[in-house]
């Protein structure tokens, strides 16, 4: 048995007890925002919404409509865990086009929202007492997910003289004999810096020669305003298909912030296995039919990509052209993502 059999407490004593565990985690203030502008817009109020990191736009029509016609033609019932096959077959073609490198489906695994991706690997792979080296600041869920199943972040303070960018350097000054881990953002939520291929590349021979895995969140890795479509990924360099995982979501580049679907693409064997396993205890599956949308995403044209991006350019011109007139007011500019961070 998993745990030895004790004295059940009466129910009113259960009934008023929490773990340690979840005592240890803050509230989302930004989640305590969004409920107060959520509840100010439903009693006629006009609000403007700098709150969760979402979108501006609706989700693109035809991505819409392939979710709505799996609907009708019956697409209701559980699916296989690690997502249709289609949906996978889609999310491997559009790895292997950004990073340049061979990606089988049977690396993937489809989730939840980001959010289930970043649970499930943390259950699967991090052991109580492991350490996580990370950047800070940086999306909090990574923080406080690790946190809440016992392993130990490590963060790393981003400095403005180096582009609000951890780098290799950075990274092997935080290695102890405990370090398991290494999770990396770019472009980063809040700072919206992209790190180089270069010092990628620096970044993944130090996780081999350290026998590390290696994270990369790629949320928004096609909301990058560099010279390509796409922002340089540590999953494109030698001895990543071995120990990478890359994370992402359709939330950001595609508006579908509320359907709640994300991936991770895993290393072949026992990691893939473990974070499937995961996965499944998690949630089971991901909804059915709302895949199907997501296949006509990754599948349909980019052309609604595109416009999204050139209109976050134009908003983070006139939002960075704005803080800088600020006297007293530093910052580094983004090349990706949509945070200005100052």
């Amino acid at each position: 048995p998993f745990c030895a059999a004790s004295p059940s407490p009466s129910l009113s004593v259960m009934a008023l007890r929490a773990s340690s565990r979840i005592k240890e985690l803050p509230w989302s203030e930004i989640r305590v925002v969004m409920g107060k502008a959520m509840q100010m817009q439903a009693e006629g109020k006009k609000v403007i919404n700098w709150h969760v990191g979402r979108p501006g736009f609706d989700t693109p029509q035809h991505i819409k409509d392939a979710a709505n016609a799996a609907l009708q033609a019956g697409h209701v019932h559980y699916g296989p865990t690690p997502g249709i096959p289609s949906l996978r077959e889609a999310i491997a073609k559009r790895s292997e086009l950004d990073w340049g490198v061979p990606v089988s489906a049977d690396r993937v695994v489809v989730s939840n929202g980001g959010m289930e991706a970043v649970t499930a690997l943390s259950i699967g792979l991090l052991n109580p007492g492991d350490e996580v080296i990370m950047p800070t600041p940086n999306w909090p869920n990574l923080y406080w997910t690790m946190k809440l199943l016992g392993a130990c972040p490590v963060e790393v303070r981003l400095k403005e003289e180096q582009n609000m960018i951890m780098t290799a350097a950075d990274i092997e000054k935080a290695i102890t004999p405990k370090t398991r881990m290494v999770v990396l953002s770019s472009p980063g939520n809040p700072v919206g810096t992209t790190t180089s291929a270069e010092e990628l590349k620096a970044i993944a021979e130090l996780a081999v020669a350290r026998d590390l895995i290696v994270v990369s969140d790629e949320t928004y890795a096609r909301l990058y305003y560099g010279e390509t479509d796409v922002a340089p990924s540590i999953m494109s360099f030698p001895g990543m298909a071995e120990r990478g995982i890359s994370l992402g979501t359709f939330s950001k580049t595609y508006a579908m912030d509320g359907w709640r679907l994300g991936w991770a693409v895993c290393p072949e064997g026992e990691m893939f296995g473990e974070v499937n396993k995961s996965r499944y205890y998690i949630s089971s599956c991901s909804n059915t039919f709302i895949q199907y949308g997501a296949v006509a995403a990754l599948e349909g044209s980019q052309d609604c990509v595109a416009e999204m991006k050139e209109l976050y350019q134009e908003r983070l011109k006139v939002i960075v052209e704005g803080l800088q007139a600020i006297p007293g007011v530093n910052l580094v500019v983004p090349d990706g993502a949509f945070y200005v961070f100052p």
